[in-house]
């Protein structure tokens, strides 16, 4: 960017216009909303633009509803609005992580659609939606598709986001049958970066006693949050026990790659993560109706 000519700022009040001026600029276009990442990474360096496009205004981006089973979150949607929200209440693992994300401040500013963009993987909001088999609704001027959660994020902090798209929202499904889920992270500080985080999603059947379907996912364990298959198989179509929660709490090791830095030794943070796993499965299957 030449430091002599300032980057322009536009502020469009419908979704029209923001993607008119998208597709005018090109790559040189950065998206704004609360602005908590992009201003971060502007002030480190990392980051330069021509052209800031502040979606903060775009009604249809900040609502909650849900449709025929299927809830949709606006991209512009920020944490504590999701938070307070009657209609978020039904997912306690989704709730459970914004109750935990940074401070009140950052919430009021932090959007959905700002954390899912910037593809840090250490966000608390990924695993509880990748548990949720959340979908993001990308849009362009001439296009919209829906891209699954757990192929948005490619590696360490790139998405599949085009120069001329922008995030409309997050959708999900509402789970069928008895449900419960639950997150949990180790920081070091309150509200910190987690060393570690897991969400957990579980369907029991309708007698209470087994285990239908189950979700698992991580933040914090390599280039990009990521589910555990092997926890899922273990678990699936399995009676409810201390024993089978153990042993699949042990399995999710198979399935991370965290690395050695200065909140933990790739060993302490394996660690961590078979431990959480285990918390946060017993959880959801007690808020499921079940009992451990």
């Amino acid at each position: 960017m030449n430091s002599s000519s300032p980057p322009s700022y536009h502020l469009p009040l419908d979704l029209t216009s923001a993607l008119t001026l998208l597709a005018k600029h090109g790559d040189s276009a950065k998206i704004v909303a609360g602005g908590q990442s992009i201003m971060l990474l502007l002030r480190q360096g990392f980051l330069s633009s021509e052209t800031f496009v502040d979606i903060s205004c775009i009604s249809e981006l900040s609502t909650i509803s849900t449709t025929d089973d299927v809830v949709h979150v606006g991209a512009a949607t920020t944490y504590s609005s999701l938070e307070t929200s009657p209609e978020i209440q039904h997912y306690p693992v989704l709730t459970d992580s914004l109750h935990v994300i940074a401070d009140p401040q950052i919430r009021n500013l932090g959007t959905i659609g700002g954390a899912l963009g910037h593809a840090d993987p250490s966000l608390d909001i990924v695993p509880p939606l990748l548990c949720l088999d959340a979908n993001v609704v990308l849009k362009s001027l001439n296009a919209t598709r829906s891209v699954p959660l757990s192929d948005f994020h490619k590696e360490y902090m790139t998405s599949d986001l085009s120069h001329d798209e922008l995030i409309h929202s997050v959708t999900f499904n509402q789970p069928v049958g008895p449900y419960g889920g639950a997150y949990e992270k180790v920081a070091n500080v309150e509200g910190g970066w987690p060393t570690v985080g897991v969400a957990a999603q579980v369907v029991l059947d309708d007698n209470l006693g087994i285990i239908s379907d189950v979700r698992l996912a991580l933040a914090a364990v390599g280039d990009t949050a990521v589910r555990s298959p092997s926890v899922e198989q273990s678990l699936v179509d399995s009676d409810i026990s201390m024993d089978s929660i153990s042993e699949a709490s042990e399995a999710v090791s198979q399935d991370i790659d965290p690395l050695d830095d200065l909140s933990g030794s790739a060993e302490y943070k394996t660690h961590l993560a078979g431990v959480l796993c285990q918390r946060v499965l017993i959880k959801s299957i007690n808020r499921a109706g079940g009992s451990l």
